[in-house]
């Protein structure tokens, strides 16, 4: 274990990591080169003082695996402790989260870190401990401190007066693109990083994800939406929020040698015209496929309607088709007026916000609608839009 340095030679700052010994001890390990290398991002964040990374990509590239093998670096050459967050509980349990390790106790890394003091993992209520096992698997010597803890967001306000650690400067919320965001999960993450990091300046953290969605509501509240949508597979940026906060966001490309198995995966197993396997198949973002608004003549009836989403704005028409009867045709918007109805899930500080879809008679308008399937759209991206706000505010409940 390194002699431990600390920030401005303040210990509540955190330690000063030598982050080059980081990756010559990561290097070591020679991980294949058909998965993810988190070096290059993370030097990039070092060299900028930047606390937040954003990494997204398609499956099987080896994101989790190789940020957990950083943690598990930084444990051993300075007592650091890894928090692997998870959204809700149920995702925490053992059924889930027990062979988080399986790949790093399968191809030895734990040795190789170590010197040879331990060779394995071992889980125990929701904890990873270095451990030595014998050839017959029987643990023979322990690290009585874990390495790696397991927390849930839902949990975080639970944990608020009891979890005190100075070591855990290394964060992984995993997954964290998912389709039930709670109402003021953001909030309860952000209670739960301040809980872990208290005044720490040394802590970093990492949300990892798949490419299922572009409208999530994580990238609004980041303030990162707006470049993330832009991004293709194989960019990254360092954005600096309006109040000076730097966030890395990095669409992961697949690495070559990964890139070519997968195009013989594809072949063999994946190849059917379903856009929305796209984040298993390919490098862009999963978008389904949604009807456009059929040939024929028809006129606007309402054009004032609209929902802004996740720094977006899309207008409703409600328009008159000559065979299809009353539908609503969707497409981007940039701007809005006086008297425009918007509908959205965010802090209603407009009079024209409308929360969710309304009450009443618009409320019942726009569910007929919706569910006789008369929604057209202008452009896929659109459809991936309204279904990802649909998707949200069904999560939101009125109390």
């Amino acid at each position: 274990m390194q002699t431990l340095k600390y920030i401005d030679n303040n210990i509540q700052l955190g330690i000063a990591y030598d982050w080059d010994l980081i990756f010559r001890a990561y290097r070591a390990l020679k991980c294949p080169d058909d998965v993810y290398n988190p070096i290059p991002a993370i030097r990039s964040m070092i060299d900028n003082n930047v606390k937040w990374y954003i990494g997204m990509s398609k499956r099987r590239i080896g994101k989790t695996t190789n940020f957990l093998l950083i943690g598990a670096i930084m444990f051993w050459e300075y007592g650091t402790r890894t928090y692997y967050i998870r959204q809700r509980d149920d995702m925490t349990a053992p059924r889930n989260s027990n062979k988080l390790f399986d790949t790093i106790n399968a191809n030895g890394y734990i040795d190789k870190i170590t010197d040879g003091m331990y060779n394995s993992v071992k889980y125990a209520a929701k904890q990873w401990f270095f451990v030595k096992r014998d050839e017959n698997g029987n643990i023979i010597d322990e690290c009585m401190t874990p390495f790696c803890v397991m927390q849930s967001v839902q949990s975080a306000n639970d944990v608020k007066s009891v979890l005190n650690d100075p070591f855990g400067d290394w964060i992984i919320y995993d997954e964290f693109i998912g389709s039930n965001v709670y109402p003021n999960e953001f909030v309860d993450f952000f209670n739960l990083i301040s809980t872990i990091k208290r005044l720490r300046q040394s802590t970093i953290i990492n949300l990892l994800a798949n490419t299922i969605d572009m409208y999530h509501i994580y990238f609004k509240e980041l303030c990162i939406a707006d470049n993330v949508q832009k991004m293709r597979a194989g960019e990254k940026a360092i954005i600096t929020t309006d109040m000076g906060t730097k966030v890395y966001v990095e669409r992961i490309e697949q690495p070559a040698a990964a890139k070519r198995q997968d195009e013989i995966d594809k072949v063999l197993y994946y190849g059917f015209p379903n856009p929305k396997l796209s984040a298993i198949t390919g490098d862009e973002w999963a978008v389904g496929c949604f009807p456009h608004i059929p040939d024929g003549e028809y006129k606007i009836v309402f054009q004032k309607l609209y929902i802004k989403y996740s720094s977006k704005l899309v207008r409703l028409d409600i328009v008159e088709h000559e065979t299809l009867g009353v539908s609503i045709f969707a497409h981007w918007a940039t701007r809005t007026y006086d008297d425009s109805m918007i509908l959205t899930a965010d802090e209603r500080t407009d009079p024209r916000y409308i929360f969710k879809t309304g009450r009443g008679r618009l409320d019942m308008l726009l569910r007929r609608i919706f569910n006789d399937n008369r929604v057209y759209y202008a452009t896929n991206d659109v459809g991936m839009f309204i279904e990802s706000y649909f998707g949200y505010i069904r999560k939101i409940r009125l109390y």
